[in-house]
């Protein structure tokens, strides 16, 4: 069996994550619970830590939770700064935090003893795109850690940028260095690179698409968007995105749609759709390839499961689902490192 993490948008008076044991065919066992955080929503993970955000609309938070094999223990909680922190990353001794609502990414450092010591900087984005209802401000989604370690990457939903920022860790800030436009109304929200380090991909909340853009030592080229859905898009949203370990295939989930389509990834990192295929529930966020690659666990929160559908590691091909994982309000699932 393998061991998964899930978040939600529960309560703090509700188990808002779990832990548990889960085999290929969908079968599980609770390990643990942790309570006492509003809306643990996305999470990262260390050997010694879980972060998670606490995604309120103010007062937005960041926790630690220390983890002793499969058991937690609540650390220190921290302002994130701004409303809605919906993704979280560690960048070396900090954390990186997406403040959705205010449309900001907050620098947060750690202490030897893993624990979050304070809201160090905040860097506030501006802008707006063509979508009026969702657009009229900056909502910064997501930023990661380019492969090489020099940068830190956010997705800005609300003004179709990629700002691309260094670290200056003794003065514990971050550095903005440019922006790069993606295309008009794309709204990009997660993002994820190639295994080969050279190429990244953007999953597109708004226009329901993944765009590949190469890299090179913090620039982005723009090279093709690629549709996730086979129809018109009726109010679709993108949610996430991931690759499988091979860094042969990607997958991408479109809520609304509750689909989750399938790309080859080429030898020039273009995608090659291979089949859009039912995420086995409604409103998909955030999903998990299993490590051995034959099967994906999609986290379903309208529906209060996750689903867990079979994978050909071969093909990349996707299968119906067969088994759900209750949890209500589920938002986040990952494999334990």
């Amino acid at each position: 069996m393998s061991h998964i993490v899930l978040g939600s948008y529960n309560a703090a008076d509700q188990v808002g994550i779990m832990i548990l044991d889960v085999a290929t065919d969908g079968s599980y066992q609770v390990v643990s619970t942790l309570s006492g955080i509003d809306s643990p929503s996305f999470l990262t993970q260390t050997p010694t830590h879980f972060y998670a955000v606490s995604e309120t609309a103010s007062n937005g938070g960041v926790v630690a939770i220390n983890r002793t094999g499969t058991t937690l223990h609540h650390g220190t909680r921290r302002p994130s700064g701004g409303g809605w922190p919906c993704h979280i990353r560690v960048s070396g001794q900090h954390v990186v935090v997406s403040n959705y609502g205010s449309g900001s990414v907050a620098l947060l450092r750690r202490g030897a003893d893993g624990d979050i010591r304070g809201l160090n900087d905040l860097a506030v984005h501006h802008g707006t795109g063509p979508h009026k209802s969702r657009q009229d401000s900056p909502h910064a989604h997501s930023a990661i850690n380019t492969p090489d370690g020099k940068y830190v990457i956010a997705a800005d939903l609300g003004t179709d940028e990629l700002v691309v920022y260094t670290i200056d860790g003794e003065r514990d800030q971050l550095v903005r260095q440019h922006a790069v436009n993606a295309p008009a109304g794309n709204g990009p929200r997660h993002t994820i690179f190639h295994p080969n380090g050279q190429i990244l991909y953007v999953a597109n909340e708004l226009a329901c698409s993944v765009s590949v853009f190469t890299y090179n030592n913090g620039q982005l080229t723009h090279i093709a968007d690629h549709s996730t859905i086979t129809g018109a898009n009726s109010d679709y949203t993108v949610a996430d995105i991931h690759i499988s370990a091979d860094g042969q295939f990607l997958y991408c989930t479109t809520r609304t749609d509750n689909t989750i389509a399938a790309y080859r990834i080429g030898a020039d990192g273009n995608l090659h759709r291979i089949g859009v295929y039912s995420c086995g529930g409604a409103w998909p966020r955030n999903f998990a390839i299993a490590p051995d690659g034959h099967s994906i666990l999609v986290a379903c929160q309208h529906d209060n499961h996750v689903a867990v559908l079979p994978r050909d590691p071969v093909s990349g091909a996707v299968g119906a689902r067969v088994a759900t994982i209750p949890f209500n309000s589920v938002s986040f699932v990952e494999f334990l490192g």
